[in-house]
């Protein structure tokens, strides 16, 4: 091998993690955060660590894609048993410490979104995007111009924050712990009502105006309906839990992958949906504006 650390980085970048430019590997086998190719000026969303004693190897992912990907300079079955064995050591010693910094991110993360919920305005009603949705202000608060919404688990503690500017752009407060953590829309659930579990916020909003009578929280996106599905059956077993995805074919496919794996109901997308809909605030959207559901 002539240049292990741009075959590293190259082996990145086959995972998806493109490291921005200039960014430099420093092979020293310590964990190192650097931008990735993306990230907003500050962030820090790529991490590495790259050994180049024997076994030359690494590891890298991107925290914000949940993207993690190992390099070995040589096949495993073309190391000794003496590399082996280190790789093996190796590999346990950082699974423990990116473990470890994970939790640290997820702390320091909880903190910062305490400090700006405690310190976030009511919401205005008339926020573009709550005029746009159709939807009341609820739990929103606003921090900058931006509605702030609370993502906490089953126990009521805050694990983070999304934020909606007035265009609709949504980004969550950066290090987040989000698997299994969701905006609690239509109160904070109890296992006393059925639990029905969208994707956003403002169709969590929509069905909670529909169903007045069951509990409606926002799984912040397709790829968590699962993770909050399944830990409202464990504390659950015998609750009524509806899963609502949206209507594109992803948002279908994780919606029945949670419904089966949680042994919940699906609700199915309505019999005509409008052009342009992709969801049930958007159908709700368009039956206001006297949208024709046969055009």
């Amino acid at each position: 091998m002539n240049n292990p650390v741009e075959s590293f980085r190259a082996a990145l970048a086959d995972a998806g993690v493109i490291l921005a430019a200039g960014s430099q590997i420093i092979p020293d086998g310590k964990l190192h955060r650097v931008p990735s190719a993306d990230d907003r000026a500050g962030q820090r969303t790529a991490w590495y660590r790259l050994h180049l004693d024997a076994p030359v190897a690494g590891a890298g992912g991107d925290w914000r894609q949940g993207i993690s990907t190992r390099w070995t300079a040589k096949r495993q079955t073309l190391m000794s048993a003496a590399e082996r064995a280190e790789l093996a050591r190796r590999i346990e010693r950082e699974r423990a410490e990116a473990q470890a910094e994970t939790e640290r991110r997820h702390k320091e993360s909880a903190q910062r979104a305490a400090r700006i919920w405690a310190d976030a305005l009511p919401a205005d009603k008339r926020h573009p995007y709550l005029v746009r949705k159709g939807v009341a202000v609820g739990i929103a608060r606003m921090s900058r111009g931006a509605l702030v919404l609370p993502v906490v688990d089953f126990t009521g503690q805050l694990w983070g924050l999304q934020f909606i500017d007035e265009q609709g752009g949504k980004r969550f407060i950066s290090g987040m712990a989000k698997q299994g953590h969701f905006i609690p829309t239509g109160g904070h659930p109890d296992g006393t009502r059925p639990l029905w579990i969208a994707e956003g916020h403002a169709t969590a909003c929509t069905l909670s105006a529909l169903q007045p009578n069951v509990c409606t929280i926002a799984a912040c996106d397709c790829g968590n309906l699962l993770a909050v599905a399944l830990e409202a059956r464990r504390r659950w077993p015998a609750l009524d839990i509806v899963v609502g995805p949206d209507f594109d074919a992803i948002g279908r496919q994780k919606g029945q992958e949670a419904a089966e794996k949680a042994r919940a109901r699906i609700l199915p997308p309505p019999a005509e949906i409008p052009p342009g809909c992709t969801d049930w605030n958007d159908v709700a959207a368009a039956r206001r504006q006297g949208v024709n559901h046969g055009a």
